[in-house]
């Protein structure tokens, strides 16, 4: 995972190569009102428990679900609105599956079945320079670690000790 500097390298990038984040209700109607612009967006749930912290201020969570480009590398002409587009359909799935269901290992019925989670948003920034699209993608893959996101994602590896081992007795 990324460490606090290379979080704000990020942030200062984001900050200089994207416009603002906007987030919207992950409705099927939201189509509409997406720009027909390149850039990054993200799948968020933010469900609705707000924690009481033992300071008596109170603590809300997300949960980023799944990191994409539109435009990118290799991406030509697509917009944010297109992906969206592309997405529409996997909201339609059933929440209780989430909860009676085994997580399914296919990519579609992955995202069918996870993007059925309520409240649902979908955040966007647009980013005029295609070729920042990619890096700044895998950078957000990196930091958030998405459990829909397959590609680029961190991998955990074991270390090899070099404390030597006890000899096992007969």
């Amino acid at each position: 995972m990324l460490d606090i500097p290379a979080h704000k390298v990020l942030q200062d990038d984001l900050r200089a190569d994207a416009s603002p984040w906007e987030a919207h209700v992950a409705a099927e109607s939201l189509t509409d009102v997406l720009p027909e612009q390149p850039g990054l967006y993200m799948f968020v749930w933010r469900p609705s428990i707000r924690l009481a912290m033992a300071d008596d201020s109170q603590s809300s969570f997300h949960q980023v679900l799944y990191i994409g480009q539109a435009g990118g590398s290799g991406q030509g002409g697509n917009t944010i609105r297109n992906r969206f587009k592309d997405y529409r359909k996997h909201l339609r799935g059933d929440p209780e599956a989430l909860w009676t269901q085994e997580p399914p290992t296919a990519r579609a019925a992955r995202l069918t079945h996870y993007l059925a989670l309520r409240p649902l948003e979908f955040w966007f920034a647009t980013v005029e320079d295609r070729s920042k699209i990619k890096n700044l993608e895998s950078r957000l893959i990196n930091l958030y670690n998405p459990p829909l996101n397959s590609q680029n994602r961190p991998r955990l590896r074991a270390r090899v000790s070099t404390i030597p081992r006890p000899a096992l007795r007969p």
